[in-house]
């Protein structure tokens, strides 16, 4: 039982965005490296995901856990699987009170069958493997979230051809009952 709960744990603490690089001296190194932000925007995004974080977990620890939270030059995204609408406004409120945000957009799912969690790991983790291995996408840079076989894809790509190649990955992975990009390619100048 122990044994199982302590990889449980892990599963869940490589499943947050960047954790695995942040067991690595070069893993902060590697994501800015890769990273279509400088280095400027990259903190300020991290301090209002951690701010809005903090927020939610403060008011209550589980359904602060249960929504994720995400920030790309300044613009919030937030999912999970909530039914709690007094939360759900509680979070989207924090994150526009937040100094730097500029825009928050939801993605709320309904809570799904109880026991869908193992599955979803599973599903993220082949996802993550697949990204990894095309060489020709820069994956460090797609986030991605899984609730009852649906992919969220977030992040910043280096184009709509990456936006594009990691969606078709998501959609050919086993399990997946669907896909929602909100994958962003650079303005065209």
């Amino acid at each position: 039982m122990l044994r199982r709960g302590a990889l449980l744990m892990l599963a869940m603490v490589l499943a947050l965005p960047g954790a695995a690089a942040a067991f690595t001296p070069w893993g902060a190194v590697y994501d800015v490296a890769r990273d279509e932000r400088s280095v400027a925007d990259i903190t300020a995004d991290k301090k209002i995901t951690t701010e809005i974080k903090t927020a939610l977990v403060n008011k209550d620890g589980k359904l602060g856990l249960a929504v994720k939270t995400y920030c790309f030059l300044g613009k919030v995204t937030l999912l999970g699987q909530l039914a709690d609408e007094g939360f759900k406004s509680f979070a989207v409120a924090t994150a526009k009170k937040t100094k730097g945000v500029k825009n928050v957009a939801t993605y709320w799912e309904a809570p799904g069958r109880e026991g869908t969690t193992t599955a979803d790991l599973e599903i993220a983790a082949k996802l993550r493997t697949t990204l990894v291995a095309d060489k020709s996408l820069s994956s460090t840079q797609i986030e991605t979230e899984v609730f009852g076989g649906k992919v969220y894809l977030l992040g910043l790509v280096r184009s709509q051809k990456d936006a594009d190649k990691a969606v078709a990955h998501a959609k050919a992975t086993k399990g997946v009952t669907g896909v929602t990009s909100l994958l962003v390619p650079p303005k065209k100048k």
